[in-house]
């Protein structure tokens, strides 16, 4: 049986259905085609702003108290998030009740009323307060690093907003963005569940094929990056430790490397012999926490490394992240380093059959980004992965000269010299 289907209504509103027989439970979800880089700067946290919106009462819900306690009716907890391309509506319930569940949804996202703005963007307003400190710096590592990565265009903004693009949000900016971009040719619904495709169909064809369509936008492609060099941003704040962000620009997730990233992203960071986490907190102890993620998107994205540390451990721990990084370009990894990192990733593709989110992740996010892979490709091409090419890898897309640093915290003039002139000096 194949691991998904995928089915389009006329309206172009298209449907994956994960059929998981196994399950007591069902996942629904449904991801729009809009994000912060849709936004003009004047209206930058337009989409996450929406995303909260959304839940301030439909024409069968008069509140949001109304709306959540119709899911709670029937197992569910419907949640959203908003990214760079997309957001996204999602909620576990009981799978007797999946024709309430997408009757909910279509109540959403197709007759908000958009109640109580004000008070909602008193909200949004105090979500965006923590990426600020108290002299009103911004100190949040991935908005910071956006910033260096693509100064001058949406991917580089916060997705939460500013306060004065949040102030000048009006009601009918809102309404506007919302026809703009909330369309039946946008939307992807996925429904991992023990449901039949045909029976899967019905449900939304009767709640969301009448749905009109309109014209879709057009994003900004990712800015053409001419000259890469070095660059870092430093912000004092009042902490205790200093928390820094390293990061290498990706070409994104349509390139032919992606699996071969991944693959390295977890040598760097996934488990008990993880390199990062090995070398700097485990052997050198100049941290407790150490992390590498990959923000892909479809034509650009970026490896960020994160890290806290006390003042004193700044510079040993920048060197010794570099020297990490530098091994892994320079050397190819052992056999049996590879078949055991491998056969962990094998592992989790295999449990991600009995999780719900896993899959909906996997199929529908994956059919709105046109990013589709099963599961036996992934564990196919893992296989195949083989020290050489992941060191050509590590050397190709780990550039010195395009490295990004980010710190924040209560660092030294010092500290800044010295790690300024390693990593001009390319570091690796």
């Amino acid at each position: 049986m194949p691991e998904y289907y995928v089915d389009q209504l006329t309206n172009g509103v298209r449907l994956v259905t994960v059929p998981m027989p196994h399950l007591h439970s069902a996942e629904l979800v449904c991801s729009l085609a809009v994000g912060g880089r849709c936004e003009a700067r004047e209206l930058s946290g337009i989409s996450h702003f929406l995303e909260h919106m959304i839940f301030r009462g439909t024409a069968e819900y008069a509140t949001s108290t109304e709306l959540e306690r119709a899911f709670e009716a029937i197992g569910g907890s419907v949640n959203a998030s908003t990214d760079m391309e997309t957001t996204c509506f999602h909620s576990h319930l009981h799978p007797d009740y999946l024709a309430e569940g997408v009757a909910l949804f279509a109540s959403m996202l197709r007759r908000p009323r958009f109640n109580d703005i004000d008070t909602e963007r008193r909200i949004i307003l105090e979500e965006a307060r923590e990426d600020f400190n108290e002299d009103g710096a911004q100190i949040n590592h991935d908005n910071l690093m956006v910033g260096l990565l693509w100064p001058n265009h949406p991917l580089g903004e916060s997705l939460i907003g500013s306060p004065e693009t949040l102030h000048g949000i009006d009601l009918s900016r809102l309404e506007a963005y919302y026809r703009s971009w909330y369309l039946p040719q946008n939307l992807v619904i996925c429904a991992c569940a023990p449901i039949d495709r045909d029976d899967s169909r019905r449900l939304v064809e009767q709640e969301f094929g009448d749905w009109l369509p309109g014209a879709p936008l057009a994003v900004l492609p990712a800015p053409e990056i001419v000259i890469d060099r070095p660059e870092s941003c430093w912000v004092q704040d009042s902490d205790s430790q200093i928390g820094l962000q390293l990061a290498f620009r990706l070409p994104g997730r349509q390139d032919k490397r992606t699996l071969a990233v991944r693959m390295l992203r977890r040598v760097l960071s996934w488990g008990g012999g993880a390199r990062l986490a090995l070398r700097l907190r485990e052997e050198l102890g100049l941290t407790y926490s150490v992390e590498a993620n990959c923000s892909l998107l479809n034509d650009t994205g970026y490896m960020a490394i994160d890290m806290s540390v006390a003042p004193e451990n700044l510079q040993p721990a920048v060197a010794e992240l570099f020297n990490v990084l530098a091994q892994l370009r320079d050397h190819p990894i052992p056999g049996d380093e590879l078949a055991a990192v491998t056969r962990s990733y094998l592992f989790d593709l295999e449990f991600s059959r009995d999780q719900s989110e896993a899959m909906a992740v996997r199929y529908g996010w994956g059919l709105q980004a046109d990013y589709i892979r099963t599961l036996e490709q992934d564990c196919r091409e893992l296989q195949l992965l083989t020290p050489d090419y992941l060191q050509q890898v590590a050397r190709e897309l780990f550039c010195p000269q395009g490295m990004k640093l980010v710190v924040v915290g209560p660092w030294s003039d010092t500290d800044r010299q010295v790690i300024d002139q390693h990593l001009q000096n390319s570091g690796l």
